[in-house]
């Protein structure tokens, strides 16, 4: 409290009420040392100091959580507040209501992975933050505080980040305060976040890292904040062909549609059919899962292909897209464990960093290829009328940013029922074909982009880029 002469004194013991919210402080020296209505304050410095300075607030940088759902210790993670002390009527006792001037996030993770959720453990979250304005910092250590505003002391440095590590915490298949709760303490500001969610499958023995990015966040003087997480690595990137859908070109269900639980998921590129399996074979095909055999140039009856690329950004995206290569370690989840296998695939330009590098309009990229003397690739055939370009070879170097580019991954497809070049290479489905046996696609390995002419009959999969 807020001695009449200016200075600060510490309490010799408290009582609280109401949860915490309210409190009587026993104070030392005499009735006459403190006003009533002084100012009290609530800080953590002194929790790293050997004396309990009144404007300083401390956030450690490293943290740790031994139970769910406690916010007992905020104490030591930051918080701080501050009050007017008014006199009880005992000469050495005053009472106030606290107002706390920290913010605080509840992470409340969970995996919506049935299979997966009981075998694997939460061991840490990580939280990186860059703010929007200047006056409280986010940067662990010391902050200076004047009983309303926190604000960071001394030249920000690159310590963004609070770690908290935690005692192998269970995850539930839906958001469970009681069971996952974590609390974080924070100086009130605006933030883009990004929070790096550790977990651990004990069995496989297998580790990883599942990120979530937050952008714009403002957060408020004493309030809380839920930040929900479904943590499934790898999400929307599986390494299981089940978890794609692949067609025949503008068929009007997928390919292994009514029958997913024969869809094979290793390469098989012995030649001859899969016999016994009831992949599509004909146009009779009972599940409506063959090939668009009309001469139309344009997808008609499939709406999903008619969000794809057409050939002519086929081979914008193929010949001017900068095609990095890329194969990297995976962690996924399959039958309820954490496994990981090598991925890969291309990273290409995205269409509005293409359009910028070439000096084309959108219009001229649907519209032909190239630039100069442009053939429109949606009505010719290669074997009739020009010349397809040459093969390229994908850069063997991560890309410049990932904010330009984006990545497709090494899908393979399906022939007479088997599965070839899963993990290998790349084929996509354009939006147009050639003619009724035909069509253009992007096709990719690690050694070769090109856009090449497919067998409509093929099963590939059918992705709108970017």
């Amino acid at each position: 409290m807020k001695k009449q002469d200016g200075t600060w004194a510490k309490s010799t013991g408290t009582t609280l009420h109401d949860g915490g919210a309210s409190a009587e402080f026993t104070l030392p020296g005499s009735k006459a040392d403190y006003a009533d209505g002084c100012e009290v304050r609530y800080t953590t410095a002194g929790n790293f100091l050997s004396y309990a300075p009144a404007n300083l607030v401390y956030f450690p940088q490293n943290q740790s959580r031994t139970i769910a759902n406690d916010f007992s210790k905020a104490g030591e993670w930051g918080d701080c507040g501050s009050g007017v002390a008014h006199n009880t009527g005992n000469p050495d006792k005053f009472n106030f209501t606290l107002s706390h001037k920290s913010s605080y996030l509840c992470f409340l993770p969970r995996c919506t992975n049935a299979a997966l959720a009981p075998n694997i453990q939460l061991k840490g979250i990580k939280v990186t933050a860059n703010q929007a304005t200047s006056k409280a910092s986010f940067f662990p250590g010391f902050h200076s505080f004047n009983g309303d505003d926190i604000d960071y002391i001394g030249t920000p440095t690159i310590r963004r980040s609070i770690e908290i590590t935690l005692p192998d915490f269970p995850l539930s298949t839906t958001e469970n305060q009681a069971a996952n709760a974590i609390y974080l303490v924070v100086p009130p500001d605006k933030y883009d976040f990004k929070i790096e969610y550790t977990i651990k499958d004990p069995t496989t023995n297998i580790e990883t890292v599942v990120t979530d990015i937050r952008t714009g966040i403002t957060l408020d003087k004493g309030k809380i904040y839920d930040v929900t997480a479904n943590l499934i690595p790898n999400a929307g990137n599986s390494l299981n062909p089940k978890d794609y859908k692949y067609y025949m070109w503008d068929a009007i269900h997928d390919y292994w549609y009514g029958y997913e639980n024969e869809q094979p998921i290793t390469n098989d590129p012995s030649p001859g059919p899969l016999p016994g399996v009831h992949y599509p074979q004909n146009s009779s095909d009972p599940q409506q899962r063959w090939c668009n055999e009309n001469f139309q140039p344009t997808a008609q009856r499939n709406d999903l292909f008619k969000t794809l690329p057409n050939a002519n950004e086929m081979f914008w995206y193929a010949y001017k897209g900068d095609a990095h290569w890329e194969s990297h370690n995976v962690v996924y989840a399959e039958n309820g464990h954490l496994k990981q296998a090598n991925a890969t695939g291309i990273w290409l330009k995205k269409k509005t960093k293409i359009m910028a590098d070439e000096g084309i309009t959108e219009q001229q990229m649907k519209t032909g290829y190239p630039k100069v003397s442009p053939t429109d690739w949606r009505t010719t055939d290669y074997r009739i009328q020009g010349t397809l370009p040459s093969d390229l070879v994908p850069k063997h170097t991560p890309v410049p940013n990932i904010t330009d580019y984006f990545f497709l991954p090494s899908l393979g497809f399906y022939y007479k029922g088997k599965l070839n070049n899963f993990g290998i290479a790349g084929h996509y489905w354009p939006s147009n074909g050639i003619d009724y046996g035909l069509t253009y696609g992007l096709y990719f390995s690690n050694g070769t982009v090109k856009v090449n002419p497919s067998m409509r009959m093929l099963g590939l999969p059918a992705k709108a880029f970017e």
